[in-house]
């Protein structure tokens, strides 16, 4: 009877120690969920009427930083339309969004050559060519084709 009896004390005392030991460690992992933030995802709307400067472009040869105001792009969600500067020419075009997919359609610029700006306009209008996607993530518009990051803005 001895022998039972402390069988019973002894899986009570291990239950025991077990939920504590999950209810701790539950409120460690709530504790550590409540300090992340949720992840934005980007819309249309959230793109939209924002002049978005470029900051950087990405080629295979390598990165073009791009320290030049007149380049930018701004998006009109109400007639899904595209424009803004390439630095030195303006530029236009069509778009469509479908959740994160973006496609550029028509687009066309003026043809001013601009020497110091020329190199790295005609980069941008090839890359924004190729945009079949798009994201946000820590206030900067970044524009891929696939996953390869084509394209980066800043507010």
């Amino acid at each position: 009877m001895k022998i039972s009896t402390w069988f019973i004390i002894s899986k009570t005392i291990s239950m025991k120690t077990n939920v504590s030991f999950a209810l701790i460690l539950l409120g460690l992992l709530s504790a550590c969920n409540t300090t992340k933030s949720p992840a934005v995802v980007a819309t249309e709307r959230s793109i939209s009427g924002i002049n978005w400067y470029l900051k950087k472009i990405y080629l295979s040869t390598g990165n073009i930083d791009v320290n030049n105001p007149n380049a930018f792009i701004k998006f009109d969600a109400a007639k899904n339309s595209a424009g803004g500067k390439g630095g030195c020419n303006n530029f236009g075009s069509n778009y469509m969004v479908n959740e994160q997919m973006l496609n550029f359609k028509n687009i066309f610029s003026t043809k001013m050559y601009c020497e110091k700006y020329q190199a790295q306009e005609d980069n941008f209008f090839r890359q924004l060519d190729k945009v079949n996607r798009y994201d946000v993530k820590d206030g900067k518009l970044l524009l891929y084709m696939d996953n390869e990051l084509l394209l980066e803005f800043g507010k």
